[in-house]
Formats: C-alpha cells, sequence, structure tokens
C-alpha cells in the first residue's frame, strides 16, 4: 500500500455492479494527484474480462480495503480493458468514498490544500474555528516540486469546525474560504480530498476535484498576515449577494489563470476581468459632450445615406459598426468607477487602460500583441504585472482588508499599507 498525498495506492476486494449484473473480485485504487483509476484484477489472466465489462455501464463498487475501510464508488467508466493482463481499468464521474459514509455528527472537517503552501493561522469566525497547518508532508518540498513539474500540488491543511452543522454546510464555508485565500496567495487555491472527522463513528474520506487549481501570478497579502486577512474580510463577504460573490469568484479565476501562459494570452485574460467586472458592479459609462455630440452626428449622416440607398446595408450592419468607437471611452470610464469605487489610485499602480486596452485588441483581432509590446517585453511585463496587481488590490478594498500587501521594489520583496496604493477616503 502506498499512501501519500500526491500519489496514493490502495487494495481491496468488492462488488463490482451494474443493473443486475454483479462481479466480484480484487482491485486496486491509484490517485495521482487529482486522477484516480481503478483496475479490477481478474484471479486468471485468461478470463475474458471483454465481456464481462464492456456490455454493461456504468459500474459502481462495493468493497472493503487492505486496512479494514469500506469503499464506495459510483458511475466508473470502463477506460481499459486488458484480457491478456486479466484486468480492466475505470475511471470515476462521481466522488470516491473511503470510510464511514456518515460520520455525523462531526467533529471537524478537513481540506487538504492544493495550491497553498505557507502561511499557518488560527481564527474565529461566526462560530467557525478555522485553522490552517502542516500537513503530514513536507509543504516546502511540495511547493518546489509544484514548481518543477508546473502542476498543482497539495501543501497545508484547512480544518474547520462548527457544532450542529451539516457536512454541506462545512463544503460550502471552505468553498468560500478557498477562495479568498487564492485572491490573498495570488494563486488557486483548492481541494482534491475532502475529510470528514465523527470521532468515535469514525472519518470519511472523499475524493471530489474542487475547481480552481490554477497557477496564479502570487501573493498580494503577506503569508503572516493571512490569518487577519480573514477576520477582516470574512464578515464583508458574508454579507455580500449570490451574484456579487459569483463575479468575484469569477475576477479571482481570470488573475490567476493570467498568471501561466503566453503573455498575450494572459493580457487578454486580466482585461476581460476588468471589463467584465466593471460591466458587473458599475452603471454603464457615459460619453463626454463632444463624444455625444459627434456620435449623433455620425448617426444622422448614416440615416441620411439610408434614405439615399435604402437598399444598402440589409441588416444594418454597417450602422452598428460606425459607432463601436464609441464604446471604448464609456467603457473606460466604467473601469475608471470601479477603480474609484475601492478607491485603486491607477496611476500609483502604474495601469495604463489604453496601453491595456491597445494590448487586447490586437490579441482579439490578430492573435498576438503589437509590434511594439513584442519587442519591449520588460515593458508588457510590467503592463500585465500592473493590471493583476490593481484588480487584486479592488477585490481586496472592496473586502475591507486594510492591511499589508505584497509588492516589488526594484525587483525585491517588499510591503506597504494597502493605503499607499489608495485615494484618500472621501
Amino acid at each position: 500500500m502506498i499512501n501519500q498525498p500526491q500519489f496514493t495506492q490502495f487494495s481491496g476486494e468488492g462488488v463490482f455492479t451494474s443493473g443486475n449484473y454483479q462481479i466480484e473480485m480484487r482491485f486496486t485504487v491509484q490517485r495521482q494527484f487529482s486522477h484516480i483509476v481503478f483496475v479490477a484484477q481478474g484471479d486468471d489472466p485468461r478470463n475474458d474480462l471483454y465481456h464481462q465489462f464492456t456490455e454493461r455501464e456504468p459500474w459502481s463498487l462495493s468493497g472493503q480495503l487492505e486496512d479494514g475501510r469500506p469503499i464506495l464508488a459510483d458511475q466508473l467508466i470502463l477506460t481499459k480493458i486488458g484480457s491478456s493482463e486479466g484486468d480492466a481499468e475505470f475511471s470515476p464521474l462521481a466522488d470516491v468514498i473511503i470510510g464511514q459514509s456518515n460520520p455525523s455528527p462531526l467533529v471537524d472537517a478537513r481540506y487538504p490544500l492544493v495550491g497553498m503552501f505557507d502561511g499557518k493561522f488560527s481564527v474565529e469566525d461566526s462560530g467557525w474555528t478555522i485553522r490552517v497547518f502542516d500537513s503530514e508532508e513536507n509543504a516546502g518540498r511540495a511547493e518546489n516540486l509544484s514548481k518543477l513539474w508546473g502542476i498543482p500540488l497539495e501543501g497545508l491543511t484547512l480544518s474547520l469546525a462548527k457544532s450542529q452543522t451539516t457536512l454541506d454546510e462545512y463544503h460550502e464555508k471552505a468553498r468560500d474560504i478557498m477562495l479568498l485565500l487564492s485572491l490573498a496567495v495570488g494563486n488557486g487555491v483548492t481541494s482534491h480530498r475532502q475529510i470528514a472527522d465523527g470521532g468515535s463513528r469514525g472519518t470519511m474520506e472523499v475524493w471530489r476535484r474542487f475547481t480552481g487549481d490554477e497557477i496564479g501570478p502570487g501573493e498580494i497579502v503577506p503569508t503572516f498576515r493571512l490569518g487577519r486577512f480573514l477576520e477582516q474580510v470574512l464578515p464583508v463577504w458574508g454579507q455580500w449577494k449570490p451574484d456579487t460573490r459569483s463575479d468575484a469568484r469569477l475576477a479571482v479565476n481570470y488573475i490567476n489563470l493570467s498568471g501561466t501562459g503566453y503573455l498575450d494570452t494572459r493580457l487578454f485574460q486580466i482585461t476581460q476581468a476588468w471589463e467584465f467586472l466593471a460591466a458587473a458592479w458599475m452603471p454603464k459609462g457615459k460619453l463626454n459632450t463632444l463624444e455625444s455630440d459627434l456620435r449623433k452626428r455620425i448617426k444622422y449622416s448614416y440615416r441620411e445615406w439610408k434614405r439615399d440607398y435604402p437598399e444598402a446595408d440589409p441588416k444594418g450592419y454597417w450602422g452598428k459598426r460606425i459607432t463601436f468607437p464609441f464604446e471604448w471611452p464609456a467603457a473606460k470610464r466604467q473601469i475608471e468607477s470601479l477603480a474609484e469605487s475601492g478607491r485603486v489610485d491607477l496611476a500609483k499602480v502604474g495601469l495604463d487602460l489604453e496601453l491595456l486596452k491597445e494590448a487586447r485588441d490586437n490579441v482579439a483581432h490578430t492573435g498576438k500583441m503589437t509590434d511594439k509590446m513584442r519587442t519591449d517585453r520588460h515593458g508588457t511585463y510590467q503592463l500585465l504585472a500592473a493590471a493583476q496587481f490593481g484588480l487584486q488590490l479592488l477585490l481586496l478594498a472592496k473586502l475591507g482588508y486594510s492591511d499589508l500587501v505584497v509588492t516589488a521594489n526594484k525587483g525585491w520583496k517588499s510591503y506597504e499599507q494597502i493605503e499607499t496604493f489608495l485615494k484618500e477616503a472621501k
């Protein structure tokens, strides 16, 4: 039996079921990172597993591991058959449950965190005891491997405890905390294993892949302030409406998605995040007097032209396109209003919205950055970093965070009060 956080293998015996058909045999279950494979092992290599398994799908498994724990898995889909070796491989489309399937009432629930390797703390929030602590695996080693391999790995562990609370409520609280930590550490923080402890009733470990394991641009809240960060932002987060939370969650995902990949794509993603959040949270931007007057004159000229050529532009495509240039001034003011709503000073952040739009437009229309941006890679990376940092700051400010943030001072990591990058409160 191999039992390590990133590579796990258990053996056991159980019954594979599909409809009224059942097969009892030995199996192994292997978990590599978040990928899970069940291997059914026939006793006789000459046994024709092909006809036993392939005609019936999906399958379920009810069995017992060699260490005595029960295991349940539904919706097993056959992915490989090897009759010469006497085995068949399955991938689960649903949860894999190991141990007690109903451990309520719970003592606590633990979530090995994928993508978080530093920042232990313990805080209280609305009756919840929230702790992040070392796992059995060395978090520093896991972080090094994650960077080396370029894949999300488990590091620290999140523990939650609250009396008279259902497992679904535990999962909802854990997801909220992981999303907020994803913003703070600038990296997708999630969990692919959940462990519910029922005390004398035993434990239940569920292998279920939560989303949000992107490798992001890096921390904005110092790891030694993460406890303080959650104390400040959790009450505000709890007051936000579901739509507002959903918008923030999407923005955090886009920030972290912009942390890796082609520079062109990363600029496009972070620009999209600014645009959709501004559209979701702020009133539509307005044109100034000159812009509005010019737009009216252009539309008037188009109407006059249509009178002279009524058969032209039957679907109104040209008519829509001639006013397209006026969308950006309105969108820019909407983004500026968004920054203003969090008191984020774009000048202090170093974010040039016109330059960001130019990058986004070029990527959208040609699939690549402008020639100047490709030549000036340093300046382009600075633009990306400013866009990421500015949006992180905005979300922190909207959530009520008022402590230190991580910055780069002449290439060196440093810490500044968040107020350094905010305008004075009116």
